[in-house]
């Protein structure tokens, strides 16, 4: 049945003979003329203290973090309001890996703007080890400021992580009063970079380091220093050496800015179950099947941005002539969002059949990273289906 929504016109009334309308002027009010102009602004998600039930499971504990998440700023505008938190489930393992993550539906809404990054940085957190720790729970709120009034930290990182194309006003807080660095910038005559790959490794976060330097007559930098980034020690003396290393065209200038960064390294999933112990009771599905359309392979961009493996374990049926349905997840990590982007892709492929159909099968999809640096093999996935 087509159910088709429908409106018409109001009729247009019949003409009558009516009496003038006379307006009566009046004074103008307070508000006139006074219509509030939508201006960006620059937003943070901040993290409420992070609780798990205790060991009797009647109460809740604060975890201290060991690592705090640092999810991606983006930029807003004023007016949009109220926004929306994002609340995560979750248990901790012995390490003080946050895992089994899954965003709270409120109100039946699951998507939250601009909060893409929040879960990815979430699982690349750390609180103390000790004892495993389960029913846990924390919640996001985005802070918007003005980006003028913005802390300078944050408008450093988002120029550095960007979400989207750094808008004027965020280049116009980095530079310094009277800076004639950037307007136009000199010619680079030799860019120097740090060793990185010397450094510790940071799986699944990226740190950043932003130096300032001034330049003398010859292009040389001079006054080098660190003015903002993550606090990695080692990333900004690298970074201040580079600098110092680097060359530019002629010409003295003030207030010349320049930001480093490391990639993440990968940061491994936990170890996956087997196929064959989840496997529903009564399953008709043959261990080996094949694909009449195989599924089209996605790595979920947020994880792979910050190099975190996954897996999910996903459970469907099979109709007769081959389309997948009755799709679930049976078990995915970290996070439910690895699930979600299994079930994607098993939705849209269809299986070679005898004409019967099948029930219970059961696919383990498993996100795996390459190395940096490592080329891809011809015909390599971006995910693998066992």
């Amino acid at each position: 049945m087509s159910l088709i929504l429908a409106t018409t016109l109001l009729a247009a009334p019949a003409v009558q003979s009516v009496e003038p309308i006379t307006l009566v002027p009046r004074s103008a009010g307070p508000n006139t003329g006074i219509v509030a102009s939508p201006r960006q602004e620059l937003g943070r998600w901040v993290m409420s203290p992070v609780l798990c039930a205790d060991t009797a499971g009647v109460g809740l504990v604060a975890q201290a973090a060991v690592r705090v998440p640092e999810p991606q700023r983006f930029l807003g505008w004023n007016g949009v309001s109220p926004r929306r938190t994002l609340t995560l489930d979750f248990r901790i393992d012995e390490d003080g890996r946050p895992l089994s993550i899954a965003r709270r539906t409120v109100g039946g809404f699951v998507y939250v703007p601009d909060a893409e990054d929040v879960v990815p940085a979430f699982a690349a957190s750390r609180f103390a080890p000790g004892a495993a720790r389960t029913r846990c729970t924390a919640t996001f709120s985005a802070d918007l400021t003005p980006i003028a009034a913005a802390p300078i930290e944050d408008v450093m990182a988002y120029s550095v992580f960007p979400a989207t194309r750094p808008t004027a006003a965020i280049w116009d807080r980095l530079k310094t009063p009277g800076a004639d660095c950037t307007d136009p910038a000199p010619d680079v005559l030799l860019r120097a970079f740090p060793a990185f790959r010397t450094m510790p490794d940071q799986p699944g976060y990226r740190t950043w380091s932003m130096t300032a330097y001034d330049l003398d007559r010859s292009g040389r930098p001079r006054n080098v220093r660190t003015i903002g980034g993550s606090g990695t020690l080692a990333l900004d003396r690298a970074s201040r050496e580079a600098v110092a290393r680097s060359r530019f065209e002629r010409g003295a200038r003030t207030g010349c800015f320049y930001p480093y960064y490391k990639n993440a390294a990968i940061l491994p999933a936990p170890a996956a179950p087997t196929e064959d112990e989840m496997r529903p009771v009564g399953a008709t599905c043959p261990h080996d099947h094949s694909w009449n359309q195989a599924p089209a392979l996605r790595y979920p961009t947020p994880y792979w941005r910050r190099s975190i493996e996954g897996w999910a374990v996903v459970a469907y049926d099979v109709a007769p002539w081959g389309q997948t349905g009755n799709i679930r997840v049976l078990k995915a990590e970290p996070s439910a969002e690895f699930g979600d982007a299994a079930m994607a892709m098993i939705r849209g492929a269809t299986l070679k059949t005898a004409g019967t159909g099948y029930v219970g099968c059961v696919d383990r999809v498993l996100y795996v990273m390459r190395k940096p640096g490592t080329p891809a093999k011809a015909g390599e996935p971006d995910a693998i289906v066992d």
